[in-house]
């Protein structure tokens, strides 16, 4: 399995859009730690961070709002081995841990860049250390060896290359994934001196949301320091001749916030920038770009493209999507 997290965003809505993790199984009798929120195993340094509410994805038995999300975060995907960039959030951690999102409490999944080899999940669940790496060793095809690190337990891959996920027992009923690094970051956070995320990343994820009345509660949210690398290269047949989207390299952060109930939709993403002058040229951008679009699309996303409203005020550019899933389906779909 591979230990990396593309999130080789393509779109410019969900790219403005995905993150997913004592017993028998450990090797030592560590005291019980408080680890804080599952943010805060991301480590300092960290420069994509993801937060998904699985209560809110899967509170309702409505398979709408999952296949929603789904589609709309399907940019995120692509983690394992050999995965299709549009696995998705879900499929894809699901496919390299074993174990379904629907029964975690929080998923988090933390990088020190986009597309960085130094990244993790990071999730809340009932399962016990036992169940959890039992069901990554059966998803994965490989053998794991227990070892202990800074009290927390690492289980490293026997075989599988540098590619092969490492498992991290970080405290009760929370896990990590990803590469070992990480893996031994997220347990270093809370067992040992290592800090975690501060600073404009942390501080944009926890200020995301989406707004407004009467819209669904929000399920998901994003930020990154390099917006930027989510979007698609000047010369992808997506990006109008004429434009160049490095104008958003003046973003200094970018957040998405991502909610659906199963019928309607809901997205804000903001840019922030280091002066009004440079979010003005992005939302003047934005909304050249959008209409650019909307006369070379079909009627159907035409109407799409119009649900999105831009806004900027001071520093900080607002992009927002409301729409209904088949809606944002095509638009999806289009960008």
């Amino acid at each position: 399995m591979h230990s990396t997290f593309p999130l080789d965003r393509r779109r410019l809505l969900s790219a403005g859009a995905a993150a997913l993790l004592t017993g028998l199984a450990g090797c030592n009798d560590s005291e019980s730690v408080d680890p804080g929120a599952p943010t805060d195993q991301a480590p300092a340094g960290t420069g994509v961070l993801v937060r998904g509410d699985t209560a809110q994805l899967y509170g309702t038995d409505a398979s709408a709002a999952r296949e929603a999300t789904e589609r709309l975060l399907a940019a995120y995907g692509g983690g394992a081995a050999g995965a299709d960039d549009d696995a998705g959030l879900v499929a894809d951690f699901e496919s390299r841990t074993g174990l379904s999102v629907a029964e975690a409490d929080t998923v988090v999944i933390f990088a020190d860049e986009p597309r960085g080899e130094f990244a993790a999940y990071v999730v809340d669940g009932e399962w016990s250390e036992a169940t959890v790496a039992d069901a990554v060793e059966s998803a994965t095809g490989l053998a794991y060896e227990p070892r202990d690190h800074e009290g927390g337990t690492v289980y490293e891959p026997t075989d599988g290359g540098p590619e092969a996920d490492y498992l991290g027992s970080v405290a009760d009923g929370r896990y990590a994934v990803g590469s070992e690094a990480a893996v031994e970051a997220a347990i270093e956070t809370a067992r040992a001196d290592r800090e975690s995320a501060s600073g404009a990343v942390a501080g944009a994820l926890a200020d995301a949301g989406v707004t407004g009345d009467d819209t669904p509660a929000t399920s998901v949210v994003a930020a990154t320091d390099d917006p930027r690398a989510y979007l698609p290269p000047d010369d992808d047949e997506r990006v109008p001749d004429i434009a160049s989207l490095d104008v958003y390299e003046l973003a200094t952060v970018g957040t998405v916030a991502y909610a659906t109930d199963g019928s309607s939709v809901a997205v804000d993403a903001e840019l922030r920038a280091d002066s009004r002058s440079d979010a003005r040229q992005m939302a003047d951008f934005t909304v050249t770009v959008r209409s650019f679009l909307r006369n070379d699309a079909d009627d159907a996303v035409a109407a799409e493209l119009s649900n999105i409203e831009i806004d900027q005020d001071d520093d900080v550019v607002t992009i927002s999507y409301r729409g209904d899933v088949e809606g944002a389906a095509v638009l999806a779909g289009y960008l």
